[in-house]
């Protein structure tokens, strides 16, 4: 018994461990979700000031203005690649949570069934040592009135 409970005490800490494990992925998904954002928020910022300065010099020459457009071209086509990325990040990141989750899941119910099982061990323990007591009192009664009755017993 002292062993299942060593093993479920073992266990827990497993468990406990892979939740911290879990927590410390997704803080660095977390921080690299933020440095993506950052990123994509940068590159908007570069992309509005492009724009700006196209608008002020679009007066000068047609050389500035196609310059310009292929600027502005190249900050869409990486915005529009960030986002991509982005879309297919998070959707490897549910995937990656959902089959954690399921995993987790899976271990708990485990756990939850090894647990269930060791506590129906320890009452059947628990009737079956106190089905052994009142048997070995219910002996000794026995024994005391066999021992009473044989001649030159002690009165007491």
């Amino acid at each position: 018994m002292l062993q299942d409970l060593e093993f479920l005490e073992a266990r827990v800490g497993q468990l406990v461990e892979l939740a911290r494990q879990l927590q410390s992925r997704h803080d660095a998904l977390a921080q690299r979700v933020a440095l993506v954002e950052q990123e994509r928020d940068a590159l908007l910022e570069q992309l509005v000031q492009q724009e700006s300065e196209y608008k002020d010099v679009a007066a000068q020459a047609t050389r500035h203005r196609v310059e310009m457009d292929a600027l502005r071209a190249q900050s869409e086509a990486a915005l529009q690649q960030l986002r991509q990325q982005s879309e297919q990040t998070e959707v490897r990141l549910r995937a990656a949570a959902a089959t954690e989750v399921a995993h987790l899941k899976e271990q708990i119910e485990r756990q939850h069934a090894e647990h269930e099982t060791a506590r129906q061990r320890l009452l059947a323990s628990q009737s079956e040592s106190s089905r052994l007591r009142q048997v070995a009192e219910a002996a000794c009664q026995r024994i005391d009135a066999v021992l009473i009755r044989l001649p030159g017993a002690s009165q007491e």
